[in-house]
């Protein structure tokens, strides 16, 4: 006995399904959830899926909405051949293992192929061992090591003479606590 399909469909201007779809995975990935609920009331969210290139797929399995695909078209602009970049790929925990991603990326890669792209690439998490593994099985390579830093440490670092230096930012706080904790000398 063969496995029940999977039903993908682009997601159009509800984007309910998605939202809620959404703030799971970044639960999952260990996001406080008034965090991810403030993404989503403030309407962060919904701007960013309705952006010029981004296109959203959702998954149901057995009618109800197990998983999601979210991709842009060309992201950096640098390819010389147009190219879609898998952004996010989602599956509920109790349906994986039952060809959700699978079907997510033959929609995605559909998606490419009409939109005359000739390269798939995917942001996958270095520390995430399945979804490396699940890509690589596709044929997916690796490409690229993509490195994250915040935008004050980047600072830090850059122009370490006009930042405070670790020391004499620690000698600060020391000084700092010891007035708090001195005895008034006013008595």
């Amino acid at each position: 006995m063969g496995r029940r399909p999977v039903e993908v469909t682009p997601v159009g201007e509800d984007l309910q399904v998605i939202t809620a779809l959404w703030l799971e995975s970044r639960m999952d990935e260990g996001m406080r959830r008034d965090i991810c609920e403030r993404t989503i009331a403030d309407g962060r969210l919904a701007k960013a899926l309705r952006r010029p290139g981004v296109t959203a797929f959702v998954a149901r399995f057995e009618g109800t909405p197990v998983g999601y695909a979210i991709t842009t078209e060309n992201p950096f602009g640098l390819s010389p051949t147009p190219e879609v970049a898998v952004e996010q790929l989602f599956v509920c925990a109790e349906a994986r293992r039952h060809g959700v991603a699978k079907a997510l990326l033959t929609a995605v890669l559909g998606a490419a192929e009409r939109a005359g792209c000739d390269t798939v690439v995917s942001n996958v998490p270095t520390a995430s061992r399945e979804a490396n593994r699940f890509f690589a099985r596709l044929g997916f390579g690796s490409a690229v090591t993509r490195r994250v830093v915040p935008t004050g440490v980047l600072r830090r670092r850059l122009t370490p003479e006009t930042a405070d230096t670790g020391i004499e930012l620690s000698r600060r706080r020391r000084n700092l606590k010891q007035r708090a904790f001195e005895p008034s000398r006013s008595a």
